[in-house]
C-alpha cells in the first residue's frame, strides 16, 4: 500500500510540475489533484489500515497527506505500546469464541485438582445462605467448596447456582454439573468392571451405594434418570446377595429396596419388608448396620410412624 501511495504521489508531482511548466490553467491542476487523491483514498481504504479521522483529513492533501498520516500513526502506535501496560490479549492472545464456557471448565478443573483457595470453617457459614445472599466472590468460593467435596446431597447447591444472577457463577455451575455427571459415568464403568471380574466382593456394594446415593439425592438428574439408577442399584444388590442370606451386605440391599418401593408408592410392600426386617433384627445372629440409612433404621422408622 505504501508503495502505491508513493507512486501516486510521484504521479501527482509530475502532473502539477507539467501544469506549471506548460502554463495549464489552475482548474486542470486541481482536477488532476482530486483524481489522484481519490485513487489515494481508494488504496488507503483497501489496505485495511484506516487510522481514523485525522488521516482522512490529511488525505485531502493527496497521497502525500496519506503517507504522512500512516507514518505518524505508526510512530504514535509504537510510542503508546512502549509506555502503556500490555493488555490481556497482548499477553495471552486474543479471546476465542465460547471463552466463557472454556474458562468455566478450566476453573472447575482447578477446583477438582486442588489449585483453588477454599474457605476455612471459621470463615464459611451456611453454604445455602452464602449462595442466596453472599457477594459474587463469596458465592464463587462456596461453589468451589461444593465441587471440591462433592457428594450427591450437595447437588441442590449446584442447582441453586444454575439460577444465580451472575453469569460467571451460572457458567461455573453448568460446568460443575457436567463434570459431576461425567464422574458418575466414569465411576460406574470402573465399578461395573470390578463387579464383572468377580475378584472384589465389595465391588457390588460400592456400585450399588454409588447408584443409590445419586438416585436418592442428586437433583441434577431427571426423575427418570434417578429412577433408573435406583432400579440398577437394587438389581446389582439382588444379583450379588441372595435373599435371606446371612450377609452384612443384605442390609444395604434391603434399604435400597425400601427406597425403591417408596419411590413407586408401594406402601404395602414396605409394610411387609419392614415387618420381616424387624423380625430378623430381633435374632442375635442378625447382621447390624450402623448406617443411619440402614434397612433396620428405615424399618423401625416406618413401623413406628405407622403405629403412631
Amino acid at each position: 500500500m505504501i508503495l502505491r501511495l508513493i507512486a501516486l504521489a510521484i504521479v501527482e508531482l509530475l502532473i502539477l510540475t507539467a501544469c506549471q511548466i506548460f502554463g495549464v490553467a489552475v482548474g486542470w491542476g486541481l482536477a488532476a489533484h482530486a483524481v489522484v487523491s481519490a485513487f489515494g483514498f481508494g488504496v488507503w481504504l483497501r489496505g485495511g489500515t484506516a487510522t481514523g479521522f485525522a488521516a482522512a483529513m490529511l488525505g485531502v492533501l493527496g497521497p502525500f497527506g496519506l503517507l504522512v498520516a500512516l507514518l505518524l500513526a505508526g510512530s504514535l502506535g509504537r510510542l503508546s505500546r512502549s509506555t502503556t501496560q500490555r493488555s490481556d490479549d497482548a499477553m495471552f492472545g486474543p479471546v476465542a469464541g465460547g471463552s466463557a464456557q472454556r474458562g468455566a471448565r478450566l476453573a472447575v478443573a482447578r477446583m477438582l485438582d486442588g489449585r483453588v483457595h477454599h474457605a476455612t470453617p471459621d470463615t464459611l457459614s451456611s453454604l445455602v445462605t452464602i449462595m442466596r445472599h453472599g457477594a459474587v466472590a463469596e458465592r464463587r468460593r462456596a461453589l468451589e467448596t461444593v465441587v471440591r467435596s462433592f457428594e450427591p446431597a450437595l447437588s441442590p447447591l449446584i442447582a441453586l447456582a444454575l439460577t444465580d444472577g451472575d453469569q460467571t457463577i451460572r457458567a461455573l455451575a453448568a460446568a460443575a454439573s457436567s463434570r459431576v455427571a461425567e464422574n458418575l459415568v466414569l465411576a460406574r464403568v470402573r465399578l461395573s468392571a470390578r463387579v464383572a471380574e468377580g475378584d472384589d466382593p465389595d465391588a457390588a456394594l460400592s456400585l450399588a451405594t454409588l447408584l443409590g446415593d445419586h438416585a436418592r439425592s442428586d437433583v441434577l438428574l431427571s426423575d427418570s434418570q434417578r429412577r433408573h439408577l435406583r432400579e440398577d442399584a437394587v438389581a446389582t444388590m439382588v444379583a450379588s446377595v441372595a435373599s435371606g442370606a446371612n450377609d452384612p451386605r443384605s442390609e444395604t440391599r434391603d434399604a435400597l429396596m425400601i427406597e425403591a418401593f417408596w419411590a413407586v408408592s408401594d406402601y404395602d410392600a414396605i409394610d411387609r419388608m419392614a415387618t420381616m426386617i424387624e423380625a430378623s433384627s430381633e435374632r442375635d445372629d442378625a447382621p447390624v448396620d450402623g448406617s443411619d440409612r440402614g434397612a433396620t433404621t428405615l424399618a423401625t422408622w416406618w413401623l413406628t410412624g405407622a403405629a403412631a
